[in-house]
């Protein structure tokens, strides 16, 4: 049943910091700031159209794939960041609350599998768990 509880509470997170993540984007341009040499995006920004307030910043390996991926609010790291494997497999999952770390932050290893488990509030780690 604990097992159950904890798998809830994290989907309950995800599902809260996607539908968070697509409210942030709306009325934004995405805008490619810099390049790879091989003309393939290296940094792209999503820019709140009426503030001109970044909100969202993406970078990329040179291969086309997503390196990382985070959410800002007032310039401060607020929301779901993602880091991924240059294969493009997700590599770190974690959570910011007005840039502290806050809630569950998940690490896999390059095959995909869970290694560790993190909880953090208000910046602090609270508990660790290693697989």
């Amino acid at each position: 049943m604990k097992a159950f509880l904890k798998l809830f509470l994290l989907s309950v997170a995800f599902f809260l910091g996607g539908k968070s993540a697509f409210a942030q984007l709306e009325n934004t341009t995405r805008d490619v700031a810099r390049k790879h040499p091989n003309g393939k995006p290296y940094v792209v920004v999503y820019v709140k159209n009426t503030t001109g307030e970044i909100v969202k910043e993406e970078v990329y390996y040179s291969n086309g794939n997503l390196e990382w991926e985070g959410f800002y609010k007032r310039s401060i790291e607020d929301g779901s960041w993602k880091y991924y494997y240059p294969n493009g497999k997700l590599k770190s999952n974690q959570y910011y609350t007005k840039g502290k770390e806050n809630g569950v932050f998940l690490d896999y290893n390059e095959a995909g599998k869970l290694v560790k488990q993190s909880l953090f509030k208000d910046g602090k780690l609270v508990s660790e768990q290693s697989f």
